[in-house]
């Protein structure tokens, strides 16, 4: 059976609705508290997905959270770096697509590390924690739009890094996210 028929249109407006949800929990729109939900949509898309939908499914809710949160980088290309806006476009979306590869990874291994029995309340935070971790480092790094930083208005709340560092407060949405998933 060809891929496409596997994934409903019901799970990619879910995929859509949680990259909508993510972008508006960063700075311009900074609804940081939707951040606690905002993963909830893709995984009940990814409830009884395999694990290449898995990673079709994570690649839309990236680029579509990506997108929004990195659309300023259109304008600091075309701006700054006096490239056409179409080339501004392409970069911004090429940055997008990278970054989306990472929700891609996590959202495949999340189903397939459920699918061996390691429960979803363990799996999730841990990747999500990891692979941003990983995100932030590996090719020099982009330490930009990490889950934490979605929380910046939270003072209260951001106290915490001091402790667990940005990575704590990550794994603590992530950890949120999928207890109200499961609830």
């Amino acid at each position: 059976k060809p891929l496409r028929s596997k994934i409903s249109y019901m799970n990619l407006f879910l995929t859509v609705t949680s990259g909508i949800l993510v972008f508006l929990s960063f700075p311009k729109y900074g609804i940081g508290i939707i951040a606690w939900v905002a993963l909830v949509p893709l995984l009940f898309a990814l409830k009884d997905a395999g694990v290449k939908e898995g990673f079709i499914l994570g690649f839309v809710t990236g680029i579509v959270s990506n997108i929004g949160i990195m659309y300023w980088i259109t304008f600091v290309v075309v701006h700054y770096g006096y490239l056409p806006y179409y080339l501004g476009v392409i970069i911004m979306l090429l940055l997008a697509a990278y970054l989306s590869v990472y929700v891609a990874v996590f959202s495949s291994a999340l189903v397939y590390f459920t699918g061996t029995g390691i429960p979803r309340i363990i799996a999730a935070p841990v990747l999500w924690t990891c692979l941003e971790y990983g995100k932030s480092h590996l090719f020099t790094g982009f330490p930009w739009e990490n889950l934490a930083h979605s929380q910046y208005l939270h003072r209260v709340l951001i106290q915490v890094v001091d402790i667990t560092g940005t990575s704590g407060i990550t794994f603590l949405i992530v950890l949120v996210n999928v207890i109200s998933f499961d609830a």
